[in-house]
């Protein structure tokens, strides 16, 4: 495969790198970070690199102001997940984080020789494997309540505070006799955090690396729960994902 010969006013956007062994190098129809440049794929050794070219001036040295503008994250933040979970569909990829950034292919390419044994690990681990994300909500009854004002940012503190005074006690060994039950079939599971007080009768939430041959024993696992605790907590699975939670060792 041809390396493409990248303009000196452009840098390279990494989206991940896949083993070049497996990697089907067809386009991806998904548009480049910058809604410009196209993905290419880009041979460095054992590795296919997904990238696309972006304006040095505007998109690179600019990144950090950049992402403090919200519209601007939201739209590029979109992009990206999009043309990775476009690569996961048809290969193993370590997805790169949001906003890697190179000057040139020879500084990619001697970042991921640099990384090669890290690497290699990673695509042992995730090979034919996806990323799931389980919540566990409780269930509760609840009268109507009267719509609630926040005029001020004291007001949103105190509604806040008084959200979480109403949080349901969680049943640890439940909760736990699911998680074990998902460990036994996952690969991996990686905790996502506290419990987020945004979200109402949250009680618990993880995120699992799940083989694609035991994708059969996962489901029938959180089926036997949503029997068991029908009426009592509601089980919300999402995915699933490129594996995001669980390639920081190749970093």
């Amino acid at each position: 495969m041809a390396n493409r010969r990248i303009a000196a006013e452009t840098a390279l956007y990494l989206y991940g790198i896949s083993k070049s062994s497996r990697a089907k190098a067809a386009s991806i129809a998904s548009e480049g970070i910058d809604g410009v440049h196209p993905v290419q794929s880009l041979a460095c050794e054992d590795f296919i690199c997904w990238v696309s070219s972006v304006d040095a001036a505007s998109f690179s040295r600019a990144i950090s102001s950049n992402m403090e503008n919200l519209e601007w994250l939201a739209l590029h933040g979109v992009r990206h997940q999009k043309i990775v979970a476009e690569i996961a569909a048809r290969n193993t990829v370590v997805p790169a984080r949001f906003g890697t950034i190179f000057s040139s292919e020879a500084t990619l390419f001697k970042n991921v020789r640099a990384r090669r044994t890290a690497l290699e690990k990673v695509f042992a681990k995730i090979s034919d494997a996806e990323e799931w994300g389980v919540k566990v909500f409780a269930e509760q009854a609840r009268a109507p309540q009267p719509a609630e004002r926040v005029r001020s940012g004291k007001d949103y503190l105190q509604l806040k505070a008084a959200r979480l005074k109403k949080r349901p006690e969680r049943d640890n060994s439940g909760l736990q006799e699911l998680a074990a039950e998902l460990e036994k079939i996952a690969i991996d599971s990686a905790p996502t955090g506290k419990v987020s007080g945004t979200q109402q009768d949250l009680l618990w939430q993880a995120t699992f690396l799940v083989p694609r041959s035991r994708h059969g024993q996962w489901n029938q696992a959180l089926k036997e729960f949503v029997k068991k605790w029908r009426g009592k907590r509601r089980i919300e699975v999402n995915g699933p994902w490129p594996p995001y939670s669980f390639v920081a060792d190749a970093e």
